[in-house]
């Protein structure tokens, strides 16, 4: 028994024109994935930076109840007998993820030379500002006030307050 087999050439072409659709298709939507994720990555980067500055606002908002911060006779307030001791200290300086760091004392206005003045251990607190962290690249710093206090010696020895403000910027990962 012998079977003819007889292939229509237009059966041939209509498959390998199918084929060909098909193959089409598949590039198509490959390059429209392709397309859709290398926009929706674009953006990742300002993401996360964003990310990062929202995180240096929260830092400034809770910084003033961290240990490290508050003083122990007023809940709101910043210990400055504290943060003068952790400008010491360099184990703090990737501590809060911050590209910048500084307290401000705003008033009452300080008799130092250019008004401007970093405190350091010999001329507290007749001084101006305490930097903590700051690199050179810190962006845009995000600021607060806050109730700067300390402890007074003279006159038998008292809590002084005084207004200040603090700055945070965070770390910058967009080179």
């Amino acid at each position: 028994m012998t079977y003819h087999v007889s292939y229509s050439k237009k059966a041939q072409l209509k498959i390998q024109q199918m084929a060909f659709v098909l193959v089409a298709l598949v590039i198509f939507f490959a390059l429209a994935a392709l397309f859709y994720f290398s926009i929706s990555f674009s953006d990742l980067q300002n993401q996360a930076q964003l990310l990062r500055e929202e995180s240096a606002k929260e830092i400034v908002r809770n910084m003033v109840a961290t240990p490290e911060f508050s003083s122990s006779l007023c809940s709101v307030c910043i210990d400055l007998d504290k943060v003068l001791m952790l400008k010491e200290k360099t184990s703090y300086k990737n501590f809060w993820n911050l590209d910048f760091l500084k307290i401000e004392k705003l008033y009452p206005i300080t008799e130092s030379k250019d008004g401007k003045e970093e405190c350091t251990k010999l001329n507290y607190p007749n001084c101006k500002t305490i930097t903590l962290i700051e690199t050179e690249d810190f962006g845009s710093p995000h600021s607060a006030f806050v109730a700067l206090c300390r402890y007074e010696q003279s006159n038998g020895g008292y809590i002084k307050c005084e207004l200040g403000i603090i700055y945070t910027s965070a770390k910058n990962i967009i080179p």
